[in-house]
C-alpha cells in the first residue's frame, strides 16, 4: 500500500504548528522590547544619567531601579528577549536559506553574549553596595576606581564585537527575509536599512546620531516582525 508524500506547503504548515508557542512568545518578546525602547526614551530625559561614578554609586543606593536604568540595564533585559525572537526568524525562515540563517542566528547569539558581558549595570550595582558598606577612604577610592573602569570598558571590545556581529546578523536575517512568504518585502527592506544604518556608527561626527536612528528603525523592523508572528499563530491555529 503506498503512502501519499505530504506537499511541501503542507510540511510548512505543520512545522508552523509545531514551533506556534514559540512564534507567540516571539511576537510578545519584539513588543516589550519595543516598550523598553520606549521608557529609555522618556527615562534619559526626566533622569539624566550622572557623570561621575560617585554620582552613579549615589543613585543606585538612593533609587536602585533609575540607576541601573541609567547605566543601560534594559540592554540586558532586551539581549533576552532576542533570544525566543531570533530562534523563531530562524525557524520560520530556515526553509528559504537554511547556510545564512544558521550564519544569522550564530552571530545574533555571539552578540547577545557580548552586550551581556559588557552592560555594566548589575556589576556597578554591586560595586555601590561596597561602596556604601564600607567608610574606609582607602577602599572606597579602590571601588571608585573598579566602577571607573567598568564605565570605560562599557563600550570596549565586547561591546564593539557584539555590535558589528549582530548586525551582521540581522543583515542576513533580513537578506533572507526577501524571498520569504512569512514576512513581507517590507519587513525585510526595513532589517536591511536598519543594518546598514547601523554601521553608520563609525562614521566621523554623525556616527552617534546614525546608530541611534537605526535602532529607532529597529523598533519599527520589531512590530512588522511581531505582526507576522502573530498572523502565523492566527492562520494556523
Amino acid at each position: 500500500m503506498s503512502h501519499a508524500i505530504p506537499a511541501p506547503a503542507l510540511l510548512s504548515e505543520v512545522s508552523e504548528v509545531r514551533w506556534h508557542s514559540l512564534y507567540r512568545i516571539a511576537a510578545v518578546a519584539a513588543l516589550i522590547s519595543v516598550a523598553i525602547f520606549l521608557v529609555q526614551i522618556v527615562a534619559f530625559f526626566v533622569w539624566p544619567p550622572p557623570s561621575t561614578v560617585a554620582g552613579h554609586f549615589a543613585l543606585l543606593q538612593s533609587h536602585p531601579l533609575i540607576g541601573l536604568i541609567s547605566l543601560d540595564f534594559f540592554i540586558i533585559v532586551d539581549e533576552v528577549l532576542a533570544i525566543p525572537l531570533f530562534l523563531a526568524l530562524y525557524l520560520s525562515l530556515r526553509h528559504v536559506n537554511e547556510s545564512l540563517m544558521l550564519l544569522g542566528t550564530a552571530l545574533s547569539a555571539a552578540s547577545i553574549v557580548c552586550f551581556l558581558v559588557a552592560t555594566p549595570a548589575l556589576s556597578m550595582l554591586v560595586l555601590s553596595q561596597q561602596y556604601a558598606a564600607t567608610a574606609n577612604g582607602g577602599e572606597r577610592e579602590g571601588l571608585l576606581a573598579a566602577g571607573q573602569a567598568l564605565l570605560s570598558c562599557w563600550q570596549g571590545t565586547p561591546y564593539q564585537v557584539g555590535y558589528i556581529v549582530g548586525t551582521i546578523g540581522m543583515l542576513l536575517v533580513a537578506w533572507v527575509m526577501l524571498r520569504s512568504e512569512i514576512f513581507s518585502k517590507s519587513a525585510a527592506y526595513v532589517g536591511i536599512a536598519a543594518s546598514i544604518i547601523g554601521f553608520g556608527l563609525y562614521v566621523p561626527k554623525i556616527g552617534v546620531l546614525l546608530s541611534i536612528f537605526s535602532v529607532v528603525v529597529i523598533q519599527v523592523w520589531y512590530v512588522m516582525i511581531a505582526v507576522a508572528f502573530l498572523r502565523i499563530c492566527k492562520r494556523t491555529g
